[in-house]
């Protein structure tokens, strides 16, 4: 499965006649189906005369579409940052040994009197604690705009592992 595109998802349902919707069996309207169809917005209606079942099946999961997308989107959001958060430890592990490995080889290379080497190790160091930084920011602007129960939320930034 490819990445989903949840912030095009969210447009589209954000654009859609808001929720929720209900069907008397053909027709959608808008509406919790507590009304009577003619004091209710129509959104649209199925119709396949080859199959009576199947367009009452058609009506209903699109009208259920309209706000089980929306609650779908919010939870893999919601998934997303949890993995996020489970990751972090394993993270950190990985670059802490890698600033280890970065640490002995710039001491190395000074004891051995290259210190050429060694501003270079420190170089590349640094240059990845920029990088992780920048990282770092974007997934937290990612789980902040994640926690968002704004139904027209619609930020999903990727994050680089």
């Amino acid at each position: 499965m490819t990445q989903l595109d949840l912030d095009a998802i969210e447009a589209r349902a954000n654009a859609a006649t808001p929720g929720p919707w209900t069907t008397d069996g053909w027709e959608i309207y808008q509406g919790d189906g507590n009304s009577a169809p003619d004091l209710m917005k129509w959104v649209g209606e199925t119709c396949r005369a080859d199959d009576y079942d199947g367009s009452q099946n058609d009506a209903a999961f699109i009208a259920h579409a309209r706000t089980d997308v929306p609650a779908m989107a919010a939870e893999i959001r919601r998934l997303r940052a949890r993995v996020t958060e489970l990751e972090r430890p394993a993270v950190e592990r990985q670059r802490n040994e890698i600033r280890q490995s970065f640490t002995a080889l710039s001491a190395q290379a000074s004891q051995d009197g290259d210190h050429e080497g060694a501003f270079s190790l420190d170089c590349q160091l640094r240059e990845r604690e920029e990088q992780w930084a920048r990282e770092d920011a974007a997934v937290e602007a990612h789980v902040v705009a994640d926690d968002s129960d704004d139904p027209e939320h619609t930020n999903d930034r990727g994050r680089t592992a």
